[in-house]
């Protein structure tokens, strides 16, 4: 996990530096290499560069990354050029400290000669089915998974019988041949999140514990309220009294996301004493994401698809390792933004040469008209990952050099 510094403690690290005569990683646009800082005042730092790629410096106003490691912790800012002559270069004090970057490999700040080209998959496919706000890849099972191996009438029946203990009231509703027609399913229908209700006596979760995105919270669910909710009452607040009525004291409603289609859901529910827990949503939504790949399987969906000719994507690349890449794009390039988790296929040029992997969402960033995903490469041959490291650090592949790697750890991958 990324962590910012403290004020005291970054002055503290700077100055460590300094006095120790201890070396810094630089990476930039027009070249990469390490320096030694040898003054800093509230205005600039002065750096006196060791070694560079090509022998060539950095530019003037050029953004560059400093990495720098200290009791095994690998510590990190960004700074402008200022100054610039020969082997020494000026720069400005860096406002935030960044530790614990937990990466393999240091990130080359927009790479030269490099373009990203992506699809997705739902972007061929067009179903009659509703459509949620955001695109979820549809992955094979995890050999780790209780479900993998089995045929879809196995995995269902084991589904339910290991929930039979907590859970008599469930079943897999699909959308085939119907529309959504109750509250709870246009809620699931429209989010393509859960609806997790722990207790019909009480309101929804105020916050989603997962990074991603994935329960309805009470603020979403007003969304789907009339404007004057407050004065003509909350239809989820009658349905809640409904359900208490029928002793029925805690809910799950998960959706089967296929792509950016809501196709059916699975709905639990309890009555008694007992209420489902967020372990219970954990594995619900599991299921749901095994039920879907193995619905694309088999073909479940292969009558109704409308198929297209994939739409290419070329990304604005802002960082990139042999690990992975930050690429951004305007908000209107495709279709449904794509949800933490998700996979697409990728096609990175290198020159003449053409890697292609699948990239992994660690993290999203919406801003005005753009959004910006950080990725992790899967599927990365050790052959193409040893292209794309000696054309980002522009030198052979070596585990041991200090200008690649972010912690004192070797790389693994090529032992």
């Amino acid at each position: 996990m990324i962590q910012n510094v403290s004020q005291i403690e970054k002055e503290f690290l700077i100055k460590t530096l300094v006095q120790n005569k201890q070396t810094v990683r630089f990476h930039g646009f027009t070249t990469a290499g390490t320096g030694l800082i040898t003054m800093m005042d509230r205005y600039t730092m002065a750096v006196t560069l060791l070694e560079t790629f090509d022998n060539s410096s950095f530019s003037i106003c050029e953004h560059i990354t400093g990495y720098f490691d200290c009791h095994g912790t690998t510590y990190a800012f960004e700074t402008t050029v200022r100054e610039c002559e020969k082997q020494q270069i000026k720069i400005d004090p860096p406002v935030k400290l960044l530790r614990s970057l937990q990466r393999e490999f240091v990130r080359v700040r927009k790479p030269k000669n490099i373009q990203v080209i992506f699809h997705l998959a739902n972007e061929e496919i067009h179903l009659d089915y509703p459509v949620c706000p955001e695109y979820i890849s549809v992955e094979e099972t995890n050999e780790q998974s209780p479900f993998s191996g089995k045929k879809i009438t196995e995995m269902i029946l084991s589904f339910k019988d290991k929930i039979s203990d907590t859970c008599r009231n469930n079943t897999i509703i699909m959308f085939r041949n119907r529309k959504p027609e109750a509250f709870e399913e246009e809620l699931i229908s429209s989010t393509g999140k859960v609806l997790f209700i722990p207790s019909t006596s009480t309101v929804l979760p105020k916050s989603d514990p997962y990074p991603e995105g994935r329960i309805i919270t009470e603020k979403i669910e007003e969304t789907f309220e009339a404007p004057d909710f407050f004065l003509t009452g909350s239809r989820f607040e009658s349905l809640l009294e409904d359900k208490k009525r029928h002793s029925i004291t805690s809910e799950i409603w998960c959706p089967i996301v296929y792509y950016q289609y809501v196709v059916g859901y699975i709905y639990l529910g309890n009555s008694g004493s007992e209420s489902f827990d967020i372990a219970m949503v954990d594995y619900v939504w599991d299921f749901s994401r095994v039920l879907a790949y193995e619905l694309k399987k088999t073909g479940y969906f292969q009558g109704e698809e409308e198929k297209s000719t994939p739409i290419k994507h070329k990304a604005t690349i802002l960082d990139m390792s042999p690990g992975g890449m930050l690429i951004s794009l305007p908000d209107s390039e495709i279709r449904t933004p794509i949800r933490e988790g998700s996979i697409f296929s990728v096609e990175i040029a290198l020159g003449k040469t053409i890697v292609l992997c699948s990239a992994k969402v660690a993290r999203r960033f919406e801003e005005k008209d753009t959004v910006s995903y950080g990725t992790t490469f899967i599927n990365l041959t050790p052959e193409n990952m040893m292209h794309l490291y000696e054309f980002l650090y522009r030198r052979s592949f070596n585990e041991k050099d200090p200008h690649a790697f972010e912690q004192k750890k070797l790389n693994r991958v090529f032992k």
